[in-house]
């Protein structure tokens, strides 16, 4: 399955990150299978905890929908907290957000004080804007949702948001407790660390399926090429996302394509919004971010696929459209000079919340899929909430995600 296409900006400036392929059969206690950013979290959590850790990838670590991420870490979801309460109850719609809250924070701990490199970790603040005036109304009712179970952010009128800031908008949130990343650096640091604890990490080595044991507590992982290759595991955790069908629940999920563009380094340096993150009411909607290295991410026209076959053609068009309408967000000089443009594959599910846990029809089987527009602290939450069940624990928001909901 092809998630991206294009020229992903983290990909070509690192490149591939190589580790060894499964050549003989192998035991361990848990058998991660899926080496994206979402694997890479699991592979480094469950190692630390004690556990024999062994992660597969199909392709290459973080090669997938990992490279072509904009690694916004956000405690705000792809569907407001006022509406995300009548589909799944206050309480469940509550602890969503608060989930993403502690995830921005745990992720700061983590890049600052844990890992060897911060992955150009930054925090910064997030503009959340009425895309019509018809928006207003419900903007100012979600920002008083969000105070009232104690997130910090503040309602900005129109002329509030030009003077200060030159957007172009009818009204806006701004919003702190906002984080990014490098998430392909992550990716590969969030491995190399774990690899030092004994992680076994495989590159090119498929999974082709799993088989419970009959009269035991664990199960056989079939994975290279042609499943020549047995790992036995206590655990098999998934985390391929949608690029494994056999393996993952079906009917959750739909697949959306997006596209981002990135500017030149340095040419974020003249937007009046600082380094801010910026997305909107639309749906879909536009947003930006800024890197390290001072370059512009605009991204979104997204839209819903069958699959993951890209038309290469429709970038290009993408591309004209994205920089339009980055230029309309602003009443002043804002360059965007385009040096890199891709598109992604994300999944989306019916209440915009990922599905962490177990599953009836998958015996002895976790699943870690963080479908969504907040894929990286989805997946550290995965990576603490499966860590916990499997040493004994219940994590705060064990059933905040789960199935069946």
């Amino acid at each position: 399955m092809n998630l991206t296409t294009g020229q992903p900006f983290w990909l070509t400036e690192r490149g591939l990150g190589r580790y060894p392929v499964l050549d003989q059969n192998i035991t361990c206690d848990v058998a991660v299978v899926g080496g994206g950013i979402t694997g890479a979290f699991l592979g480094y959590y469950l190692t630390r905890a004690g556990l024999r850790v062994a992660v597969l990838e199909a392709r290459y670590f973080g090669s997938g929908s990992t490279s072509a991420s904009t690694a916004m870490c956000q405690y705000e979801l792809d569907e407001d907290l006022s509406n995300l309460r009548q589909q799944v109850g206050v309480k469940r719609a509550n602890d969503g957000y608060l989930g993403n809250l502690y995830a921005v924070h745990a992720l700061a701990r983590l890049c600052r004080e844990e890992l060897p490199d911060d992955c150009e970790f930054e925090y910064c603040r997030s503009f959340y804007l009425a895309s019509t005036k018809a928006d207003v109304p419900h903007l100012f009712e979600e920002g008083e949702a969000r105070r009232g179970i104690g997130i910090e952010c503040v309602f900005l009128e129109e002329q509030e948001l030009h003077a200060r800031f030159k957007l172009k908008a009818a009204a806006g949130l701004l919003s702190g407790d906002t984080a990014q990343v490098n998430p392909y650096k992550l990716t590969h640091t969030l491995l190399q660390a774990a690899q030092a604890n004994g992680l076994q990490a495989f590159e090119r080595t498929p999974v082709q399926r799993y088989t419970p044991d009959a009269d035991g507590p664990g199960v056989t992982v079939q994975a290279g090429s042609e499943g020549q290759f047995r790992i036995r595991a206590r655990h098999i955790v998934v985390c391929t996302g949608y690029a494994a069908a056999e393996l993952v629940p079906q009917d959750i999920v739909n697949l959306h394509s997006t596209y981002v563009v990135s500017s030149l380094p340095g040419q974020a340096a003249t937007l009046p919004t600082g380094t801010a993150q910026i997305w909107e009411t639309a749906r879909p909607y536009l947003y930006t971010r800024v890197t390290a290295d001072g370059r512009l991410f605009v991204g979104g026209r997204d839209e819903v696929i069958k699959n993951s076959t890209f038309q290469h053609a429709v970038l290009n068009h993408k591309t004209d459209k994205l920089l339009a309408q980055f230029q309309e967000l602003f009443d002043a000089d804002t360059p965007c000079t385009p040096d890199f443009a891709w598109g992604g594959v994300y999944g989306e599910t019916s209440d915009g919340l990922p599905y962490i846990g177990q599953h009836p029809d998958f015996p002895r089987a976790w699943f870690a899929l963080g479908y969504g527009g907040n894929g990286t602290t989805y997946s550290l939450l995965a990576a603490e909430i499966i860590r916990d069940a499997l040493t004994g624990r219940e994590h705060r928001f064990a059933h905040t995600f789960e199935f069946g909901r």
